[in-house]
């Protein structure tokens, strides 16, 4: 379904329902989205502590990195107004410009005050569906699931993961390019398994 074909849907759920109804119903999405959002990163971030980055810099040289309000709040001390310079003037919302500036040589000149996106990589949302991109660790965890899958026998989930691999198109502005960032579609319920999994083989 595309863009047009949704606006008209919800036109005319709005019609039908009335303004209170219809605020009410985008209200409790919102925050459903909000939800699964932070239950994404708190899962990812727990599977993370079982895992080493390779240190590729990959996500730092090609990955369009995003900046929320806390981001923002955390890096402004550090780099003060100089931080606004650093973003992607052809992007609506906050990302800093690829690669990214705070990069230096293989070293995150801001590490402990990085974006929550950077803590989250290999982990990332491409809407609608939580994916994880394979760079050299997302491929290590990306094993260790069918690996920790085919242990305990959980072969259904094992298939479902493979069968969310894809290709995702991102747009490169600096070099007026596309580039391919292959990853797999991660639903929460897989990677509330998955952890348990880690969980259990590092008792």
């Amino acid at each position: 379904m595309n863009e047009e074909e949704l606006k008209k849907q919800a036109m005319q759920f709005h019609e039908m329902v009335g303004d209170d109804l219809f605020w009410f119903s985008v209200s409790q999405n919102v925050m459903t989205m909000e939800s699964d959002r932070r239950k994404f990163e708190q899962l990812a971030l727990a599977i993370l502590d079982y895992f080493d980055c390779d240190r590729c810099c990959k996500c730092c040289l090609e990955m369009p990195i995003h900046l929320n309000d806390a981001d923002l709040e955390r890096i402004f001390p550090l780099d003060g107004t100089a931080i606004f310079d650093k973003l992607d003037e052809n992007e609506v919302d906050n990302y800093l410009k690829t690669p990214c500036p705070y990069l230096n040589g293989d070293t995150c000149t801001i590490y402990d005050a990085r974006p929550t996106s950077c803590r989250m990589f290999p982990f990332v949302v491409i809407r609608p569906v939580p994916t994880l991109q394979l760079c050299p660790m997302g491929k290590q965890i990306f094993e260790s699931f069918k690996a920790l899958a085919r242990k305990y026998g959980k072969k259904d989930l094992k298939v479902e993961w493979e069968e969310g691999a894809s290709e995702a198109t991102l747009h490169d502005h600096k070099q007026n390019a596309e580039k391919k960032a292959v990853y797999v579609a991660l639903p929460i319920p897989i990677l509330e398994q998955f952890l348990k999994y880690l969980r259990a083989e590092n008792r």
